[in-house]
């Protein structure tokens, strides 16, 4: 029972737009989504990658509507969870909330190991481990400075990482080769050695990682709390940095298919982008690049441990947890009014989530599904109900949440037909989803209370 006498302290709101979009672009991380994530998908479809990433930049621009309009009704620490909570209810807000855990923990541990992977390549002699719980502990730092001195730093690493992503753009944009609708009506991929037309499939498939490449702005509702004015302008700044992420992103892919010239070695590499750095513009801007790739693995990482860690905060300031858990999981920095005690806990599991490795790591965290659906949903009961698209309405309604549902059973084929991470990891994350909803039904339907989310009590399931 919280005292009513004596308020408890809150996070300190006193970001701008600018502030917000800054951390919202370091999570996200468009040089990470270029270099990282385009090598996967153009080692999956070949140059049907630049079709994967035209719509799933166009698509991700979509689907931050999504978050804009829930994030402007409900602007909560907690993310998407407040939102759920209120326009839902308790049955799918519990199950979202425990579902979180373990994708915060492996997400971060994940950046963790990709810091190290990749100052790894720029200094072979230092040690693995030791260059992955550095960054971690650098990252906790960071984030436990005041929200302002965390936004300019992460803001540095930012300026790094997009130069990396201006360089690729700007050495493609000067050698273009082949012709857009060339490209996107002959599709090729590498097949033993040799240089194959691209199944449809496979360009789908390769869409959905597109999709979420491109994606990121939703990143910006866990610093809500700590916004000027929030409700009025949260949205807005959703909206906006998903659309310009999507172009940030998807354009260098684009740009350095249409102007590779050996596609041969380049599909061959196990870093195409980076090869085809070094081919076009010269080993020293390869190295530059890379630097900036580390950067921006390390941005994102410090980025998301802020994320997370307000999320953890939001759960026990919120009253979800038993009464001592919701008192640490709600300690604030008294200096910096940040979640002190949140973060350290993140940190600290996800420091032992290291030890299992890359591969274990992505099958905790590749199968979510659920935020396009849960929030689709979230719209639909909201408009019916008059409480949503108040501040911001995503337009042409109800086409959006229809996308939005439409994109996640095209995340779930996609998972399924990958046996290695997405389909086992899409099981776990559905069982775990569907145990908390039993364990929910069976043991806490009849202990709630009002949970105070945002400001704003909902019904929702606490344990005591």
């Amino acid at each position: 029972m919280r005292d009513t006498d004596t308020p408890p302290p809150t996070l300190n709101r006193v970001l701008g737009p600018a502030g917000v979009m800054f951390l919202t672009f370091s999570a996200l991380s468009p040089a990470f989504s270029v270099y990282i994530v385009g090598d996967s998908v153009i080692h999956i479809a070949g140059t049907g990658a630049l079709l994967a990433f035209l719509i799933g930049g166009v698509a991700a621009a979509i689907l931050a509507l999504l978050y804009a309009e829930v994030g402007a009704a409900f602007p909560g620490a907690g993310g998407i969870y407040p939102s759920l909570a209120a326009l839902l209810g308790r049955p799918l807000a519990f199950p979202y909330i425990i579902l979180m855990a373990p994708i915060a923990i492996a997400g971060t541990a994940y950046s963790a190991l990709g810091v190290a992977d990749y100052v790894r390549v720029l200094a072979p002699g230092l040690p693995y481990m030791a260059v992955v719980y550095g960054s971690l502990a650098l990252a906790t730092v960071i984030a436990i400075l005041n929200i302002r001195a965390s936004a300019l730093v992460t803001g540095i690493f930012l300026a790094i990482e997009t130069t990396s992503v201006v360089i690729l753009s700007a050495v493609a944009a000067l050698h273009p080769l082949r012709s857009l609708g060339g490209v996107l009506a002959h599709p090729v991929m590498l097949k033993h050695g040799a240089l194959v037309a691209t199944p449809a499939a496979i360009v789908g498939l390769a869409v959905v990682s597109g999709i979420w490449a491109c994606g990121g702005g939703s990143w910006a509702m866990y610093f809500a709390e700590e916004m000027r004015d929030a409700r009025r302008t949260i949205g807005r700044v959703i909206a906006w940095t998903g659309a310009i992420a999507s172009i940030a992103i998807a354009a260098p892919v684009i740009l350095m298919i249409l102007s590779t010239r050996d596609l041969t070695s380049v599909l061959a590499s196990d870093a195409p982008i980076a090869t085809f750095l070094a081919q076009t513009g010269g080993p020293v801007i390869g190295a530059v690049v890379s630097a900036g790739v580390a950067a921006a693995i390390f941005n994102a990482l410090t980025a998301s441990v802020m994320a997370y860690s307000r999320y953890v905060y939001a759960t026990g300031r919120d009253g979800v947890w038993p009464a001592p858990v919701n008192r640490l999981f709600a300690v604030l920095h008294p200096g910096f009014r940040t979640p002190v005690v949140a973060t350290l806990l993140l940190v600290g599991v996800a420091a032992g989530a290291c030890l299992l490795g890359e591969k274990a790591l992505l099958i905790l965290i590749s199968g979510n599904v659920s935020d396009y659906l849960l929030i689709s949903l979230a719209i639909f009961v909201g408009r019916r109900r008059g409480v949503v698209g108040r501040d911001f309405r995503a337009p042409l309604h109800p086409m959006v949440p229809v996308f939005g549902l439409t994109v996640t059973a095209l995340s779930i084929l996609a998972d399924w037909m990958d046996p290695d991470a997405g389909r086992p990891s899409i099981i776990l994350l559905v069982g775990l989803f569907l145990g908390a909803l039993a364990y929910y039904h069976l043991r806490l339907r009849q202990v709630s209370a009002g949970w105070l989310v945002g400001g704003v009590t909902v019904e929702v399931v606490t344990a005591e």
